[in-house]
This record gives structure tokens, C-alpha cells and sequence, in this order.
């Protein structure tokens, strides 16, 4: 209850009103699922900071290219359709509706899952030299893309149902789960990057089977063919618009594999991780709340002049804390991962914009398909340059390029979206 009281204070002095009882319900769940993601935080803050100190650069590097490359292959084993699911089942109320929502959405996704990964399988030795990557990184990308795909639509699930405290649960459970993997690998002093992708893989499995059972009513083995439709057209905008958000770092940390080395892969990710991640693993938390809340409304406007008010509290207290707790996280990291302050300065910018950005394109996925499909002509188009601009910047400025880039292509993004949110005004 403090947490909700201090947010509602907070509202009010920023806003000059009382809370509305929508507004009180929105505190209530974001209060509810901060308290089991602070826990995953912390404990996912210990496994990285283990996991990197221990492997060093090139192994901690290794393991995040298994990463980036499940990125990609997660967006198309699941085509968004983990994503239609939380914005169609958070707006019935209908339980025999939910359970057609659900039931489609997970079979869907199991016959891509299959398709995807037979596909990468066979295709694994020329696409694994087209990114210059080993076969044994790439095989256990398509194993981690395949674990995470079901760990993400199971949370989805939960999210979309509104069971905020059983999704609050389950992400501590997960924090718990590879942490305690890893002490035991480390007390048997036995501990690689496949060890590091294996203990993540068994604990998204061990969640995604924890939320079926918690789900079963929701599950048959009938497909709606009204429902496929709408979460397959769905679905592939918010892929599309989703390039911004999954992929960009990703990009950044193949192409810098592809320029420089392993090592400064794992360089890279040590500063990704104590900023642009920790900024991602908020807006996950927020958005698990906002986007199931947003869908429910018609008009956007006062949801718009919230965001708009908070933006620069954002920018000022989120700017100097990000710098500090960067600080602090590359020192746990060791002496291997070098402190540069300007590259941490640019980072902590890169991840105050990505936020913003990350809301407003939340905030229009709830108002409908047109939005998402504005949205995914422009992320589409950003993904192309930050391709080009990452070709043409890290081989001459090496990891301060790659970060330039994606705070670049979050300012403008953010720009966008606010160009696109004009229309919101109309509803007035």
C-alpha cells in the first residue's frame, strides 16, 4: 500500500487533482507487479553481473550474441501474436471469449514455433557465416529463441487475464530459478556461456509451465477462425512496430560482432545492461499494466496529457540516476569492462528516450490498427538506416557509434510518435 500512496501523492502534485478510480486501479496492479519484478530485478542484476564477471568479455560476449540472435528469431516464431492476445483479451470481460483468444493464439504460435525452428535448424551452417558466428551459438540461439517465445507468451497471457499478482509471482519465481542455477554450477566450478544459456532456458520453461497450469480453463484445442484472423492481421503490424523495441540492440551488439570482436560485444553488453536494459525491464513492468489499461478506453486524451507532463521529471531524475547506477553496476563487473563516462552518459540518454518512445508506442497500440500500421511502416524504415548508420559508425567510432545510433533512432521515433499522436486532439 505505500507504494500506491506515494504514487498517488506524487499524481497530484504533478497533475493538481485527485485520482480518479481508474487511475487508483492502475496504481493498484503497477504497485502489485513492481513488488515480484523489483525481486527478478535484483536477482537478474546478481546472475548478469556473475555471469559476466566470471565468463570475461569474450564468453560474456558469446552469450550475448546467443541473445541477440534469439531476438530476431523470437519476433518470427511468435509474429506478434503474443501481443494481440494481451490487447484482445484485456478488452472482454467474456470468459468463453478469452478461452477462444487464448486457445487460437497458442496454437498458432505452436505451428510457427515448429516451422521456425526446423527452418533455422536446416539453414543454420550459411546464415551462422552470414553473421560470422560459430554453429554451436547458433544452434543454442534457436533453442533460447524457442524457450523465450513460450516464457513471453505466457506472461502475456497473464497479463491480457489482468492477474497482475500471479505475473508478479512469476517473475521472482524466474529471478529465483537462475540464480539459484547458477550458485550450483559455480559451487561444482563448472560454468560456461552454454551453462549461462542453458540455466535460462530451463527457468523460461519452468515459468511457462507453471502459467498452463494456472491457465488450463483457457486451453482447448480448437482454433476460431473469427479470432485468427484478427490476432494474425494484428499480430504482424505490432511485429512490424516492435523492430524499435526488440531489435535495435540486438542490431547493435551483430554488427559490432561483425567490425570489432567478441570481447567488445561483451563490453557493450555490461553497459547495456546497467542502462538501456534496466530501462526495458521497466517499461516492461509499466506497460504490463498501461497497455491492458489503455486498451480499455475509447479516447486517449487524458492518458496523452499524463505521459506529456511526466516526460520531464523523466528526463531529469531518470538521466542522473541511470548515470549513477551504471557507475556502480560496471564497477561489480570488474576490471575487464572499462568505465568510459561519456559512453555511459550516452547510453543513460539512449535508454530516458527509449522509455518515452516505448509508452507513446504502447499508448497507440491500444487505439487501433491504423496506429499500428503508421507504426510499422516507420519502424521498419528506422530498422533499415540503423542498419546503414551502424555499418558506416562503429567501424570508425567503435561502441560510442552503435550507442549514437540508437539514440538517434529513439529521438526520432519519439518525434514521430508525436507527430502521429496529433490526432488524439481531434477526439476533444
Amino acid at each position: 500500500m505505500f507504494l500506491q500512496k506515494l504514487l498517488i501523492k506524487i499524481y497530484e502534485i504533478i497533475f493538481r487533482e485527485r485520482v480518479t478510480p481508474a487511475i487508483k486501479i492502475f496504481f493498484d496492479n503497477f504497485q502489485s507487479l513492481v513488488f515480484g519484478y523489483g525481486i527478478s530485478a535484483v536477482l537478474l542484476l546478481l546472475f548478469q553481473v556473475l555471469a559476466g564477471r566470471i565468463l570475461g568479455p569474450e564468453e560474456y560476449g558469446k552469450y550475448a550474441l546467443v541473445d541477440s540472435i534469439a531476438t530476431f528469431l523470437y519476433l518470427l516464431m511468435t509474429l506478434g501474436i503474443s501481443m494481440a492476445l494481451v490487447r484482445y483479451t484485456a478488452q472482454t470481460k467474456d470468459y468463453l471469449t478469452s478461452k477462444k483468444i487464448i486457445s487460437t493464439s497458442y496454437l498458432v504460435v505452436a505451428v510457427f514455433l515448429i516451422i521456425i525452428t526446423v527452418l533455422f535448424f536446416v539453414f543454420a551452417g550459411p546464415l551462422s557465416k552470414t553473421i560470422k558466428v560459430s554453429l554451436t551459438v547458433f544452434y543454442l540461439s534457436i533453442i533460447f529463441a524457442v524457450c523465450y517465445a513460450l516464457y513471453m507468451l505466457a506472461t502475456d497471457t497473464l497479463r491480457g487475464l489482468h492477474k497482475m499478482k500471479s505475473l508478479s509471482l512469476i517473475r521472482a519465481l524466474f529471478g529465483f530459478f537462475v540464480v539459484l542455477l547458477l550458485s550450483l554450477f559455480l559451487l561444482k566450478n563448472s560454468i560456461s556461456f552454454i551453462t549461462v544459456i542453458l540455466i535460462a532456458c530451463f527457468s523460461y520453461l519452468a515459468v511457462f509451465v507453471l502459467v498452463l497450469i494456472n491457465i488450463a480453463k483457457y486451453l482447448s484445442f480448437q482454433i476460431d477462425k473469427n479470432w485468427l484472423k484478427k490476432v494474425l492481421e494484428y499480430g504482424l503490424y505490432a511485429t512490424g512496430g516492435s523492430f524499435l523495441f526488440f531489435l535495435l540492440p540486438p542490431l547493435s551488439k551483430l554488427m559490432i560482432n561483425k567490425f570489432l570482436t567478441v570481447s567488445e560485444v561483451g563490453i557493450y553488453n555490461a553497459y547495456y545492461f546497467s542502462s538501456l536494459n534496466l530501462m526495458m525491464f521497466a517499461s516492461t513492468i509499466f506497460v504490463a499494466v498501461f497497455f491492458p489499461t489503455a486498451s480499455q478506453y475509447v479516447s486517449k486524451v487524458k492518458i496523452l496529457r499524463i505521459i506529456r507532463k511526466s516526460t520531464l521529471p523523466l528526463f531529469v531524475f531518470g538521466l542522473v540516476a541511470l548515470f549513477l547506477f551504471e557507475l556502480i553496476v560496471l564497477k561489480l563487473f570488474g576490471k575487464d569492462y572499462p568505465t568510459d563516462y561519456l559512453l555511459m552518459f550516452l547510453f543513460a540518454l539512449a535508454s530516458i528516450l527509449f522509455f518515452i518512445y516505448n509508452v507513446y508506442n504502447w499508448l497507440l497500440y491500444s487505439k487501433s490498427l491504423k496506429e499500428a500500421r503508421l507504426i510499422m511502416v516507420f519502424s521498419l524504415s528506422m530498422f533499415l538506416i540503423n542498419i546503414l548508420l551502424n555499418w558506416y559508425l562503429i567501424p570508425r567510432f567503435s561502441l560510442m557509434g552503435a550507442v549514437t545510433v540508437l539514440m538517434l533512432t529513439y529521438f526520432f521515433g519519439w518525434m514521430y510518435l508525436l507527430f502521429i499522436n496529433k490526432m488524439l486532439k481531434n477526439e476533444q
